[in-house]
């Protein structure tokens, strides 16, 4: 009869059983946000008074989100910008918006790369297929391909800055050397961005890049994705009137929000209202918690506190 030898026998009863507590204290030393994590949210808006319609009053929700039905859609965080300007802001934005990415995408979340135009770029990456393979919706959402420049409920008062002018609000001398600096380099100044910025980290393993209103709407029904969260630039352009922007996103049943400290406007103090650049992106994100979403801050996902550009001193 074939017998077992002593340096391959079976763990006795006592041996399973004390393997089986070291596997629970392991787990039990695992944090909980790590076992069950969700995104714990605080989600501010500005309602009408009840006692006067002309007045608002900020309002917040709390909100619990499960990580595995978000995404973050990060709009147009370009290389580079025809306004010099807006390329500061965007270089200073981008490493705490990268920590932002991080932890949400340790948490499960969805991060999908948004930079417009720059498609060519990521063409062979998986992160790009990974877009484009999405299946097609059923409730495709009508005109979901193209700009959204208004929604009904943004005619109820004044859009509370004049961006005809494109927004930049470089001083002159600095704007030339710029496009100086950008067609030196091969590119057309009035639109020089190729790809997003390299500080905001891709992950081809997981994240997608797109920047098409029907692959990235695709993309969030496949996965059973309701929340959105939208950051990047500009807000009083891009963030809002995308394919894939607030607008679009909030008309058609999202649940919403942009996270309003990791965004910038493009808006010149020198229209109206006349006053500072940061005060100009306030108004835009009261405009947008009256009338098209709330909004949220960094600080709910990675801690610490709210970010802030340098020499901003608006309230």
């Amino acid at each position: 009869m074939f017998q077992w030898s002593g340096l391959f026998s079976f763990p006795s009863v006592s041996m399973l059983r004390r393997l089986s507590s070291l596997a629970l204290v392991f787990f039990l030393s695992i944090p909980a946000a790590a076992q069950d994590a969700k995104l714990e949210l605080k989600l501010r808006s500005l309602v009408a008074a009840q006692d006067d319609a002309s007045k608002y009053e900020r309002v917040t929700k709390n909100e619990s989100w499960d990580p595995k039905k978000s995404a973050i859609i990060v709009c147009d965080m370009w290389d580079t910008h025809h306004c010099f300007n807006a390329v500061k802001r965007v270089e200073e934005l981008a490493p705490p918006m990268n920590k932002v990415l991080e932890k949400a995408r340790g948490m499960g979340l969805l991060i999908i790369h948004a930079p417009s135009s720059c498609m060519k770029a990521y063409e062979e990456t998986a992160a790009r297929k990974r877009a484009k393979d999405a299946p097609k919706a059923a409730n495709l959402p009508k005109e979901i391909d193209v700009w959204c420049r208004k929604i009904p409920s943004e005619d109820k008062e004044k859009y509370p800055i004049d961006q005809a002018d494109g927004g930049c609000d470089s001083e002159p001398k600095a704007e030339a050397e710029h496009h100086a600096k950008l067609t030196a380099m091969g590119r057309n100044y009035k639109a020089p961005w190729l790809r997003q910025i390299d500080v905001l980290k891709i992950r081809d393993d997981v994240d997608a890049v797109s920047d098409s209103g029907v692959e990235i709407w695709n993309l969030l029904e496949s996965r059973g994705i309701n929340n959105v969260v939208l950051l990047g630039v500009h807000t009083n352009m891009c963030v809002l009137g995308r394919p894939f922007g607030l607008r679009q996103l909030a008309k058609n049943g999202k649940n919403v929000v942009l996270m309003r400290d990791m965004t910038d406007t493009m808006y010149n103090p020198a229209m109206w209202p006349y006053v500072s650049h940061f005060k100009g992106t306030v108004r835009i994100v009261d405009h947008i918690e009256k009338f098209v979403c709330p909004t949220i801050t960094s600080d709910q996902i990675v801690g610490g506190e709210a970010f802030r550009f340098k020499g901003d001193g608006a309230k």
